[in-house]
């Protein structure tokens, strides 16, 4: 058995097997399997160390009505769909930070989720040759092409090209991305900012995953341009586990993590509880090699 005891938790590893990691010998194995318990430890006590920077949050009610099924309110500054906190705004300068690792080929854009439009605003602000925008739940599509005719004022989340003439180069798709994505080809930038629909997605893809984009690693994979690049978010507060890099690096040669500080949740937050998120963008697809 192999125990780490620290000031406030201790945490033990006891192997069952004589398999585990075998053929293996004893003392690189004992080494391996220390390193792990290690970082496992390392990782609750940096919790336990951003912890008096959190917000309380609340608890996320259960999905009832899958979220592309339901009608959408916006109250205040929050998208509420099927009761779940889809967007709020304080989420602005993480959306700026995608919108900005998807852009930086000045090619062609795919943005799965809609939401508020503020990663789409910045998107815009940033110049992309096309846009094309993936939302799954019919009104909030509705908002989204409405949005697209419109030429209000960009940069802020608000988006526009300002000739009168609505956004140009901007397509709404209307559906889940598992559905409409194949026949959508390949994008210089992808990025993925959408929800789990129902709560067989939050079981499979938040509780299980090691983060909720995990599931589409390989379709940003296949739909990726070569030379360019795929964004997501992680709420992993500063870094990226093991298990989310061993899934990145199945799919992708590399990837970039980008912390964003200063974020501002709010107390009752019932999806995000820490002051900073990780922005990942990995590039290099590996094509074939799911799995």
């Amino acid at each position: 058995m192999l125990l780490r005891r620290t000031a406030k938790f201790e945490v033990s590893l006891t192997p069952t097997s004589e398999s585990l990691l075998a053929p293996v010998a004893d003392e690189p194995r004992e080494w391996l399997l220390g390193r792990a318990l290690d970082e496992f430890v390392a990782d609750v006590r940096a919790l336990d160390e951003v912890a008096p920077r959190l917000v309380p949050g609340a608890t996320r009610p259960r999905i009832e009505v899958a979220l592309d099924a339901d009608t959408p309110v916006v109250t205040g500054d929050t998208l509420l769909v099927s009761g779940q906190e889809v967007m709020q705004t304080w989420e602005r300068p993480l959306m700026r930070a995608l919108a900005e690792a998807v852009t930086r080929t000045g090619g062609t854009v795919c943005e799965v989720g809609f939401g508020l439009g503020i990663s789409a605003g910045f998107v815009q602000s940033l110049r992309p040759s096309a846009h094309t925008i993936i939302e799954a739940n019919p009104d909030v599509a509705a908002t989204a092409r409405a949005w697209a005719a419109s030429d209000d004022g960009d940069g802020d989340g608000g988006g526009g090209g300002g000739d009168g003439g609505g956004r140009a180069g901007v397509r709404i798709v209307t559906g889940r991305w598992q559905d409409v994505l194949p026949d959508l080809g390949r994008f210089d930038g992808i990025l993925f900012d959408t929800y789990p629909l129902d709560e067989r997605e939050v079981d499979d893809h938040v509780v299980r995953d090691a983060t909720f984009a995990e599931h589409f690693f390989p379709h940003a994979a296949e739909h990726l341009a070569d030379g360019g690049s795929f964004t997501y978010y992680s709420n992993e507060i500063d870094s990226l586990s093991r298990r989310h890099q061993r899934a990145l690096l199945r799919h992708f040669e590399t990837f970039s993590v980008r912390v964003v500080d200063g974020l501002r949740p709010p107390a009752d937050c019932s999806y995000w509880w820490a002051p900073s998120m990780a922005v990942i963008v990995a590039a290099g697809p590996r094509r074939g090699q799911v799995g």
